[in-house]
């Protein structure tokens, strides 16, 4: 996910906000014709600028940077977004534009090490890996291997970084109207599964992807992920604020907790035969999973509290957000009333200190008579 928050971020400061007035190519130092070796090569050199190493003593500049970098490579080194950049600019971009940024990190060669790291080091989550364009070649090809995935029997594997396992699944019209879905699980590593739509230009078989669900982390379940055919909507949700938001807001903890709560991509689906695929999307190391084809009949329980918890959730979200507006307007309340707190305080001091002056000053300018034994002849009857 993504996070529209950044994107919205970023697009506001591009439009005139602060100091960030440069467009994407300002940001990566290219000119408006630059090629894509030459805005690679420009992403490559920003970031090893940026890299945690050396700038430990400005970090969150460092994780600003290397993130207004990312959206910028990531938009300029996607064709169809890049057109809709140079006609209107950011104006020209939609919300959904920026928020689903993606960038291949196959293509960056050794550096794509570097940059994986970067994401790492600095929480950097809402640029997204690119389904490498090998694994898409293989997809369409005619001497595909699938390995088949059958109701109820799960398999466990361990696919390479930018590799994808490839798995053929029947269905039958009963499958498809009782509902179903293919789900993914791992106890430590990032994947995709893909959802693969085949089909025929200017007579060869050429396969896109229909759907594409990125894993989240899930408590003690790890990073799951999964494709929905149930008679309901299910929904994904991206990971938490990350430390760098949530210490420049704290409250970001709830407030920005569900922003990333989207449904799930979905679509119809015929009985026949589906190819679908797990994708090692961890940065550095292969991924570990088990995958699973279930039929929503034998969880019906499960299946009806998933639904009642998706449907509060959207609830909730519309509630914490009413909720922010008025916890903000109580915060601006209570700094007017915590500056009149200070401004009462530092009166009343004034006003005490002044007081304990004047009763000091009731005393008579002149000094005292000291009584010289005077007291204690007048006790005992002595008169002098």
């Amino acid at each position: 996910q993504t996070v529209q928050r950044e994107s919205v971020r970023v697009k506001e400061r591009a439009m005139g906000e602060e100091e960030a007035t440069r467009d994407f190519y300002e940001v990566l130092g290219v000119s408006r014709s630059a090629t894509d070796d030459e805005i690679r090569s420009a992403y490559k050199k920003g970031a090893i600028r940026w890299h945690p190493d050396k700038n430990r003593h400005q970090e969150d500049l460092a994780a600003e940077k290397f993130k207004e970098l990312s959206t910028a490579y990531a938009v300029l080194s996607d064709a169809a977004m890049r057109r809709k950049y140079d006609l209107n600019g950011l104006e020209g971009l939609e919300e959904v534009d920026l928020s689903k940024v993606e960038i291949d990190i196959s293509s960056l060669g050794t550096m794509g090490n570097v940059v994986a790291s970067l994401f790492s080091q600095l929480g950097v989550l809402n640029v997204k890996s690119r389904v490498s364009q090998s694994v898409l070649d293989s997809a369409g090809s005619r001497d595909l291997k699938t390995t088949e995935l059958k109701f109820s029997e799960p398999i466990s594997s361990t696919v390479r970084k930018n590799s994808a396992h490839f798995y053929k699944v029947q269905v039958t019209r009963e499958d498809v109207e009782s509902g179903f879905c293919v789900f993914c699980k791992s106890p430590s590593s990032r994947f995709k599964v893909l959802l693969f739509h085949k089909g025929e230009s200017r007579g060869e078989e050429v396969s896109d992807i229909k759907i594409q669900e990125d894993s989240t982390l899930l408590g003690k379940q790890g990073n799951v992920a999964g494709i929905f055919f149930f008679d309901f909507p299910t929904y994904s949700l991206g990971q938490p604020p990350s430390t760098i938001a949530t210490a420049k807001d704290p409250e970001a903890a709830l407030f920005r907790r569900l922003e990333t709560l989207e449904p799930r991509d979905t679509c119809s689906i015929q009985p026949g035969e589906h190819v679908f695929a797990v994708y090692g999307d961890n940065f550095l190391k292969s991924s570990t999973y088990t995958i699973e084809l279930l039929q929503q009949a034998d969880y019906k329980d499960e299946a009806m509290k998933i639904k009642v918890l998706e449907e509060e959730l959207v609830k909730r979200r519309q509630i914490v957000c009413e909720f922010e507006q008025q916890y903000r307007q109580a915060q601006q309340q209570y700094q007017v009333a915590l500056q009149r707190y200070e401004a009462e305080t530092k009166h009343l001091d004034k006003v005490l200190g002044a007081r304990e002056k004047q009763y000091g000053a009731l005393t008579s300018k002149k000094e005292p008579k000291t009584d010289q034994g005077g007291g204690l002849r007048s006790l005992f009857g002595f008169r002098g």
